[in-house]
């Protein structure tokens, strides 16, 4: 059958979407670095564990209508222990919640989970190499689990900054993340600008990326990866789609860092005061995480 003929077939206004969607043009981003800048390799990441009975979590719940983004503060509840959302994240990176387990470093990949995780979904979405916080040895907790290793691995956000390293730009690019529970991430170009995919508080695992391509020119392109499990298979696994092509890992030598003292902070700094004034003027790009508009 056709492409035209299954259009025909189906809801028009479904084929309409499809076929604007097919031919879209993709968005020209320049770099926010330029290629020959100085750089070590591998992202810059950090990983902190924090109790599973920490019970100040202020994503929001609305009893009534069973939904976040209102009501009150699920930590507030008897039941609402632990990550419920992005703003839980964030409390957790600033320091503001003790953690039982940290860890910094660089990563050559950007593709961790937990052994609950690797048990039960790795044949499904493939295998992740475990979080740096944790030891190995625990899988996932059932009724019967020793109360000593029950949701050991549970309630652990994961952070990444540094550039994407473009070296072949006739291609269109696109970015996608794998995730349980929720995650933020940000891709900068020229000038600070910003594009953003995210989901926050709790969701099934899947993998999300760009509604739309990237033409992307040689260069480093600025990006910062926040990710958060609560319960049970927790995962994080950043790839890219070149050409159309499928998803793969971003491989050591696209991750960078640039190596001059305190140029992260810097950085950090910078976009956060371009944030702000975006807000202020009511051009902000749209999207999650702690530097959306």
């Amino acid at each position: 059958m056709t492409r035209t003929a299954i259009c025909r077939s189906l809801v028009l206004i479904g084929c309409l979407v499809t076929a604007a969607a097919a031919s879209a043009a993709p968005i020209r981003l320049d770099p926010f670095l330029a290629a020959s800048t100085a750089t070590q390799g591998g992202a810059d990441a950090r990983f902190l564990q924090l109790a599973n009975d920490w019970s100040g979590s202020t994503v929001l719940w609305n009893e009534e209508t069973r939904q976040y983004g209102s009501g009150a503060p699920i930590g507030g509840t008897s039941w609402g222990t632990g990550l419920w959302g992005i703003a839980d994240f964030q409390s957790v990176l600033s320091g503001g919640v003790p953690a039982l387990a940290s860890w910094s470093g660089q990563v050559g990949t950007i593709n961790f989970g937990d052994g609950c995780y690797n048990q039960s979904w790795s044949g499904s979405w493939g295998a992740a190499n475990l979080a740096p916080v944790f030891s190995g040895g625990v899988g996932c907790a059932d009724g019967d689990a020793d109360p000593a290793q029950t949701n050991a691995e549970d309630n652990w956000i994961s952070w990444f900054t540094g550039y994407i390293r473009v070296t072949d730009p006739g291609d269109d690019y696109n970015f996608s993340v794998l995730y349980d529970d929720g995650f933020f991430f940000n891709l900068y170009g020229a000038g600070g600008e910003r594009h953003s995919i995210g989901m926050d508080y709790l969701n099934p695992r899947d993998r999300l990326g760009f509604t739309d391509d990237f033409a992307l020119s040689e260069g480093l392109y600025y990006f910062e990866l926040g990710a958060y499990d609560r319960l049970e298979a927790g995962v994080v696994d950043l790839r890219w789609s070149r050409g159309g092509g499928e998803w793969n890992l971003v491989k050591p030598e696209h991750l960078a860092s640039v190596p001059e003292p305190g140029m992260i902070g810097l950085l950090a700094a910078a976009l956060a005061a371009l944030a702000l004034m975006r807000r202020a003027h009511g051009r902000g790009s749209p999207g999650r995480g702690p530097h959306a508009a």
